[in-house]
């Protein structure tokens, strides 16, 4: 199953998260940066999966 991120958290932790430190040039994919939020403790993987209905899963099950 293709994994979904919310882009409005990604983007809001990037402005929260990645704009003091000092290592955020080395983060130069959205994967990289969720790694190391990870890495850190600020977040996990499954809190930005998103909800899908039951009309998306059916689909996605269908293909």
């Amino acid at each position: 199953m293709k994994e979904l991120i919310r882009p409005d958290v990604i983007t809001k932790n990037m402005i929260q998260y990645c704009y003091t430190c000092p290592e955020a040039h080395k983060c130069d994919t959205e994967e990289k940066c969720i790694t190391c939020w990870e890495e850190k403790g600020l977040l996990k993987k499954e809190d930005l999966e998103e909800q899908l209905t039951t009309a998306q899963l059916l689909t996605l099950y269908a293909e």
